[in-house]
C-alpha cells in the first residue's frame, strides 16, 4: 500500500512539472533597440543591404548586416546572420518609413528567439530605428 502511495506522489509531481515547466521556460520580454544604415548593394536580391550601427542586444552587435531577401506586396522577408547564429522574419510596411518586423525562427544563439520591432527612420532616412521587445522560448 505504501509503494502505491509513493508511485501516486511521483506521478502527481511529474504531472505538475509537465504543466508548469513549459510556461516557465519562456522568458519575459525584454526591451530591444538598434540603429542601422542602409546602402545600395546591386548583388543583394532587393538591391540594398543594411548594417547595424548600434544595438543594445549583445547577440546582434554593431557591424551585423540585415539582408532583405524578397518582397511580396508590402511584406519583406529579412535575414540577420551573426557569428553566433541567424534569425529570419518578415517586415510588414504600412508606409515608406513605417513597418513592424517579426522574427520567430533562429539558429545557434538565436534559437527560439522571438523579436517584434516597430521600424521608423529619421527625417532623411539615413538612420533606421528598430524599437520593440524580444524573448527566448517556445
Amino acid at each position: 500500500m505504501q509503494s502505491i502511495r509513493k508511485i501516486l506522489i511521483v506521478l502527481a509531481a511529474l504531472l505538475v512539472l509537465g504543466i508548469f515547466v513549459p510556461a516557465a521556460s519562456a522568458s519575459t520580454p525584454k526591451g530591444f533597440h538598434l540603429d542601422k544604415t542602409c546602402a545600395s548593394a546591386p548583388s543583394e536580391p532587393l538591391g540594398y543591404i543594411c548594417t547595424v550601427t548600434h544595438s543594445d542586444f549583445r547577440w546582434i552587435p554593431a557591424g551585423t548586416d540585415v539582408r532583405y531577401l524578397s518582397q511580396d506586396g508590402n511584406v519583406v522577408r529579412a535575414l540577420i546572420r551573426t557569428a553566433h547564429g541567424s534569425t529570419s522574419g518578415a517586415c510588414t510596411w504600412s508606409s515608406d518609413v513605417d513597418a513592424v518586423c517579426r522574427f520567430d525562427t533562429g539558429t545557434g544563439r538565436l534559437t527560439q528567439f522571438h523579436l517584434v520591432v516597430v521600424v521608423t527612420a529619421n527625417a532623411d532616412q539615413s538612420i533606421w530605428y528598430w524599437n520593440g521587445t524580444y524573448r527566448f522560448g517556445g
